[in-house]
């Protein structure tokens, strides 16, 4: 018997290895965009929660500090073209005396002034995304990333604050308006 003079040999052809490498490309590439796809969603979707977690913290701050003012006064007032509101960009609030011996306000005693405004990272500036609180010659920064910031005073115990988050990611998703009304407690 004579032997095959053709032998099978197992392997691939050019042609099956760049059609492989070929379809390995376009896998790479789709998941490449599908990755870049979702990371620009998420980018948009942390922008937006960030600048609401800023105008949150914000909030919480200064509805605890002017609820327990004694009266409260606007600055710096201007109109509102929608509304036809006055509204102040600065919050003056005076605060009964606090007594360390009694552990507790005297009501019937004033005691310092607080003024509340947006400033830059020195809190001397006209304007800026800092949120401030100014007591005598102490400056204390309570937030940062506020984009507005405006108070209405209602019979000067009766405050609106109304104030946005700045988005610091540069996504699309617009930042919440957050609005609370506080009513002091030793007024």
């Amino acid at each position: 018997m004579r032997a095959n003079p053709i032998k099978t040999q197992s392997g691939f052809t050019i042609i099956e290895t760049v059609i492989s490498a070929g379809l390995l490309c376009l896998a790479l590439v789709g998941t490449l965009i599908l990755l870049t796809t979702m990371l620009n969603m998420w980018a948009k979707g942390a922008s937006g929660t960030s600048a609401n977690s800023y105008a949150g913290i914000a909030m919480r701050k200064l509805v605890l500090d002017v609820e327990e003012g004694k009266s409260a006064e606007m600055l710096d007032t201007e109109t509102d073209p929608d509304t036809g509101t006055v509204c102040g960009r600065r919050l003056r609030i005076t605060f009964p005396y606090y007594s360390a011996t009694l552990g507790g306000y005297v009501k019937t005693q004033t005691g310092v002034t607080a003024t509340y405004y947006l400033s830059g990272p020195t809190g001397d500036e006209s304007s800026g995304t800092y949120l401030w609180k100014s007591v005598s010659t102490t400056k204390t920064k309570l937030a940062r990333n506020i984009q507005s910031l405006t108070f209405v005073v209602t019979d000067g115990t009766l405050v609106r604050i109304n104030l946005t988050g700045r988005d610091t990611e540069g996504g699309c998703i617009s930042p919440n308006f957050l609005q609370q009304s506080v009513k002091l407690r030793n007024s």
